[in-house]
């Protein structure tokens, strides 16, 4: 994959919107093309990933520990974003469910950027607090109406 293509992918990435047009080009150009066939697994609940990974097209299905699964299809859509700034197992298995291809942005690139880019380490951060608590909140909300 040319280092303009795995750029374009990165832009078109939300995530990744929180970087500048050069310090995108130097994510795409320690990024990785990884293709896999119906059927193949990205990763397993338990594994320890590298990095983040793009989707650029095709299908996958997301399985968690409590067997419930969801699909992502949406190009651009970004994969264990959270792998970006640690090395904790993933809590769900994603398989492909048609032939796709993804840009696997590399942790550590990603964790040299944020350290000559404090911007961008704070934009991160701001970014994952947002998302976290748009997860969180339903559990909070629940977790007030119910009785011990």
């Amino acid at each position: 994959m040319h280092l303009e293509d795995a750029a374009r992918v990165l832009d078109a990435a939300d995530f990744f919107s929180i970087c500048s047009v050069e310090q995108k080009r130097m994510l795409a150009f320690a990024s990785e093309r990884r293709v896999l066939r119906p059927g193949e697994v990205l990763f397993r609940k338990g594994d320890v990933v590298p990095g983040a990974f793009v989707l650029m097209s095709g299908s996958l299905t997301s399985v968690d520990k409590e067997g419930a699964s969801s699909e992502i299809s949406a190009p651009g859509t970004v994969v264990a974003e959270l792998a970006l700034l640690t090395s904790h197992p993933r809590r769900a298995t994603l398989t492909a469910t048609s032939e796709c291809e993804l840009l696997m942005v590399p942790r550590d690139t990603f964790l040299k950027l944020m350290q000559q880019f404090p911007d961008v380490a704070e934009t991160a951060l701001r970014r994952i607090q947002k998302d976290l608590n748009t997860f969180v909140a339903p559990i909070t909300e629940i977790r007030g109406k119910i009785k011990k």
